[in-house]
Protein backbone atom coordinates (compact mmCIF):
# COMPACT_ATOMS: atom_id res chain seq x y z
CA UNK A 1 0.00 0.00 0.00
CA UNK A 2 1.36 3.02 -1.18
CA UNK A 3 1.98 5.87 1.32
CA UNK A 4 0.33 9.37 0.64
CA UNK A 5 0.47 12.11 1.85
CA UNK A 6 -0.74 13.42 5.16
CA UNK A 7 -3.65 15.92 3.52
CA UNK A 8 -4.22 12.95 1.41
CA UNK A 9 -5.03 10.78 4.22
CA UNK A 10 -7.30 13.19 6.23
CA UNK A 11 -9.52 12.92 3.10
CA UNK A 12 -9.56 9.20 2.87
CA UNK A 13 -9.89 9.12 6.79
CA UNK A 14 -13.00 11.60 6.59
CA UNK A 15 -14.57 9.72 4.14
CA UNK A 16 -13.93 6.39 5.76
CA UNK A 17 -15.86 8.02 9.13
CA UNK A 18 -18.30 9.28 6.92
CA UNK A 19 -19.27 5.73 5.59
CA UNK A 20 -18.97 4.13 8.93
CA UNK A 21 -22.18 7.40 10.03
CA UNK A 22 -23.99 6.35 6.69
CA UNK A 23 -23.55 9.79 5.54
CA UNK A 24 -23.47 11.68 2.43
CA UNK A 25 -20.38 13.12 1.77
CA UNK A 26 -21.25 16.38 0.22
CA UNK A 27 -18.47 19.15 -1.05
CA UNK A 28 -20.20 21.32 1.78
CA UNK A 29 -19.73 19.26 4.75
CA UNK A 30 -16.13 17.72 3.64
CA UNK A 31 -15.05 21.83 3.75
CA UNK A 32 -16.68 22.08 6.95
CA UNK A 33 -15.01 19.15 9.07
CA UNK A 34 -11.88 19.52 7.28
CA UNK A 35 -11.76 23.81 7.48
CA UNK A 36 -11.07 24.23 3.84
CA UNK A 37 -12.96 25.88 1.32
CA UNK A 38 -15.21 24.19 -1.41
CA UNK A 39 -12.82 24.72 -4.57
CA UNK A 40 -9.76 23.09 -1.97
CA UNK A 41 -11.95 20.29 -1.77
CA UNK A 42 -13.30 19.99 -5.74
CA UNK A 43 -9.76 20.02 -6.28
CA UNK A 44 -8.66 17.27 -3.89
CA UNK A 45 -11.55 14.76 -4.77
CA UNK A 46 -10.69 15.32 -8.41
CA UNK A 47 -6.91 14.15 -7.78
CA UNK A 48 -7.91 11.26 -5.61
CA UNK A 49 -10.29 10.35 -8.39
CA UNK A 50 -7.18 10.32 -10.61
CA UNK A 51 -5.21 8.47 -8.39
CA UNK A 52 -7.87 5.35 -8.14
CA UNK A 53 -8.70 5.85 -4.26
CA UNK A 54 -12.07 7.54 -4.86
CA UNK A 55 -14.52 7.46 -7.79
CA UNK A 56 -16.73 10.51 -8.91
CA UNK A 57 -20.77 10.01 -10.05
CA UNK A 58 -22.73 13.06 -11.24
CA UNK A 59 -24.88 13.78 -8.47
CA UNK A 60 -24.01 10.61 -6.21
CA UNK A 61 -21.10 12.29 -4.99
CA UNK A 62 -18.21 10.35 -3.72
CA UNK A 63 -17.52 6.33 -3.49
CA UNK A 64 -14.14 5.13 -2.37
CA UNK A 65 -12.63 2.52 -3.89
CA UNK A 66 -11.03 -0.56 -2.08
CA UNK A 67 -7.62 0.93 -1.61
CA UNK A 68 -8.90 4.45 -0.92
CA UNK A 69 -11.26 2.90 1.83
CA UNK A 70 -7.84 0.68 3.12
CA UNK A 71 -5.90 3.63 3.50
CA UNK A 72 -8.43 5.61 5.11
CA UNK A 73 -9.25 2.95 7.31
CA UNK A 74 -5.75 2.32 8.37
CA UNK A 75 -5.41 5.58 9.37
CA UNK A 76 -8.72 6.34 11.11
CA UNK A 77 -7.49 3.27 13.28
CA UNK A 78 -4.90 4.80 13.83
CA UNK A 79 -6.14 7.92 15.47
CA UNK A 80 -8.59 5.85 17.42
CA UNK A 81 -5.81 4.10 19.16
CA UNK A 82 -4.11 7.51 19.49
CA UNK A 83 -6.90 9.33 21.08
CA UNK A 84 -7.53 6.05 23.42
CA UNK A 85 -3.73 6.60 24.38
CA UNK A 86 -3.81 10.06 25.48
CA UNK A 87 -6.78 10.08 26.85
CA UNK A 88 -5.22 6.77 29.02
CA UNK A 89 -2.68 9.60 29.98
CA UNK A 90 -5.06 11.94 31.26
CA UNK A 91 -5.34 14.43 28.43
CA UNK A 92 -8.52 16.33 27.74
CA UNK A 93 -10.64 14.43 24.88
CA UNK A 94 -11.27 17.52 22.94
CA UNK A 95 -7.21 17.84 23.21
CA UNK A 96 -6.52 13.99 22.52
CA UNK A 97 -8.25 14.38 19.32
CA UNK A 98 -6.70 17.38 18.03
CA UNK A 99 -2.86 15.81 18.98
CA UNK A 100 -3.82 12.37 16.81
CA UNK A 101 -4.52 14.11 14.03
CA UNK A 102 -1.09 15.54 14.01
CA UNK A 103 0.80 11.96 15.52
CA UNK A 104 -1.61 9.59 13.34
CA UNK A 105 0.25 10.64 9.88
CA UNK A 106 3.96 9.80 11.66
CA UNK A 107 2.67 6.60 13.63
CA UNK A 108 4.66 3.56 11.43
CA UNK A 109 2.91 0.31 11.39
CA UNK A 110 5.54 -1.00 13.74
CA UNK A 111 4.84 1.01 16.31
CA UNK A 112 1.24 1.13 15.77
CA UNK A 113 0.73 -2.36 16.87
CA UNK A 114 4.09 -2.07 19.72
CA UNK A 115 1.48 0.83 21.23
CA UNK A 116 -1.58 -0.91 20.70
CA UNK A 117 0.26 -4.34 22.72
CA UNK A 118 1.83 -1.59 25.51
CA UNK A 119 -1.20 -0.19 25.75
CA UNK A 120 -3.58 -3.24 26.52
CA UNK A 121 -0.75 -4.39 28.84
CA UNK A 122 -0.45 -0.96 30.44
CA UNK A 123 -4.58 -0.55 30.85
CA UNK A 124 -4.44 -3.62 32.42
CA UNK A 125 -1.41 -3.33 34.86
CA UNK A 126 -0.62 0.22 35.27
CA UNK A 127 2.94 -0.14 34.13
CA UNK A 128 3.12 2.93 31.64
CA UNK A 129 4.31 6.45 33.42
CA UNK A 130 5.70 9.39 32.44
CA UNK A 131 9.63 9.29 32.72
CA UNK A 132 9.45 11.88 35.62
CA UNK A 133 7.32 9.08 37.50
CA UNK A 134 10.01 6.33 37.48
CA UNK A 135 12.15 5.41 40.66
CA UNK A 136 15.85 5.71 40.68
CA UNK A 137 17.51 2.76 39.19
CA UNK A 138 14.17 1.51 37.36
CA UNK A 139 14.08 0.31 33.73
CA UNK A 140 11.56 0.70 30.95
CA UNK A 141 11.05 1.05 27.39
CA UNK A 142 9.22 4.47 25.51
CA UNK A 143 6.19 4.06 24.40
CA UNK A 144 5.42 7.41 23.02
CA UNK A 145 6.17 10.94 22.89
CA UNK A 146 3.57 13.40 23.14
CA UNK A 147 4.34 17.39 22.78
CA UNK A 148 4.56 19.54 20.00
CA UNK A 149 6.25 19.09 16.62
CA UNK A 150 9.47 21.29 18.04
CA UNK A 151 10.03 19.43 21.12
CA UNK A 152 9.71 15.93 19.78
CA UNK A 153 11.91 16.82 17.11
CA UNK A 154 14.16 17.83 19.79
CA UNK A 155 14.04 14.42 22.14
CA UNK A 156 13.84 11.97 19.07
CA UNK A 157 17.25 13.99 18.13
CA UNK A 158 18.69 13.22 21.40
CA UNK A 159 17.28 9.17 20.91
CA UNK A 160 14.34 9.57 22.94
CA UNK A 161 12.45 7.39 20.23
CA UNK A 162 9.45 4.02 20.63
CA UNK A 163 11.19 1.31 21.67
CA UNK A 164 13.88 2.59 22.86
CA UNK A 165 15.33 0.82 26.33
CA UNK A 166 15.71 3.73 29.34
CA UNK A 167 16.84 3.41 32.78
CA UNK A 168 16.37 6.66 35.39
CA UNK A 169 19.90 7.11 37.02
CA UNK A 170 18.81 9.71 39.46
CA UNK A 171 16.41 12.53 40.12
CA UNK A 172 15.53 15.15 42.52
CA UNK A 173 12.83 17.09 43.61
CA UNK A 174 14.89 20.36 41.61
CA UNK A 175 16.85 19.79 38.94
CA UNK A 176 16.68 17.82 35.78
CA UNK A 177 16.40 14.34 35.66
CA UNK A 178 19.37 12.11 34.81
CA UNK A 179 18.86 8.90 32.58
CA UNK A 180 21.17 6.36 30.80
CA UNK A 181 20.26 5.62 26.98
CA UNK A 182 22.17 3.76 24.95
CA UNK A 183 24.74 3.74 27.05
CA UNK A 184 24.92 7.29 26.95
CA UNK A 185 24.15 8.93 30.08
CA UNK A 186 21.90 12.33 29.69
CA UNK A 187 19.95 15.05 31.58
CA UNK A 188 16.20 16.05 30.68
CA UNK A 189 14.24 18.71 32.36
CA UNK A 190 10.86 18.22 34.20
CA UNK A 191 8.90 19.92 31.63
CA UNK A 192 10.71 17.30 29.02
CA UNK A 193 10.69 14.22 31.26
CA UNK A 194 6.56 14.54 31.57
CA UNK A 195 6.28 14.29 27.50
CA UNK A 196 8.22 10.55 27.13
CA UNK A 197 5.92 7.62 28.63
CA UNK A 198 7.57 4.40 29.89
CA UNK A 199 6.44 0.95 29.84
CA UNK A 200 7.86 -0.16 33.11
CA UNK A 201 9.83 -3.02 33.32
Amino acid sequence: MKKQSPEIEEYLELLVRLKKEKIHAKTSLISKRLKVSPASVSEMLKKLSERGLLKLTPYKGVELTQEGEKIGTKILNKHLLLERFLVFLGINKDKAHGEACILEHALSDDVENALKKALDKGMKSGKIKKLSELKSNQLGKIVMVVGGRECCTRLSDMGLTPGAKIKLLKKSSLGPIQILLRNTKLALGRGASDKVYIEVE
